[in-house]
């Protein structure tokens, strides 16, 4: 549920909200309406940056790890196709059919 920005953002704004509504209304003492109103602008404010914060931080740790390309292991048992792949994206065998060692 929680892998999706969107859905990330749309929780912190509505948890914010409520949260910053019943500050704003018991001790602010403010009136119902204007503690509502109140407290979903700072919420907007709070999921703003939360959205800021996640949108300049690139690509979480959960998607970095589903775009590695790691190869398949081999039959032989020399020890090369062992599945290691450089982050140059060199397999750590080498590659096939390089004569130079």
């Amino acid at each position: 549920m929680f892998k999706h920005r969107r859905v990330r953002v749309a929780c912190v704004l509505l948890v914010g909200w409520v949260a910053l509504t019943v500050v704003e209304w018991r001790v602010e003492q403010a009136p119902w309406r204007t503690a509502v109103v109140s407290g979903f602008l700072m919420a907007c404010v709070v999921a703003g940056t939360w959205w800021f914060a996640e949108m300049t931080q690139g690509l979480s740790s959960r998607t970095r790890g589903k775009r590695r390309t790691v190869m398949p292991p081999a039959d032989d048992r020399s020890g090369e196709g062992t599945g290691h792949v450089h982050p140059t994206g060199v397999p750590a065998g080498g590659v096939e059919g390089d004569t130079r060692h």
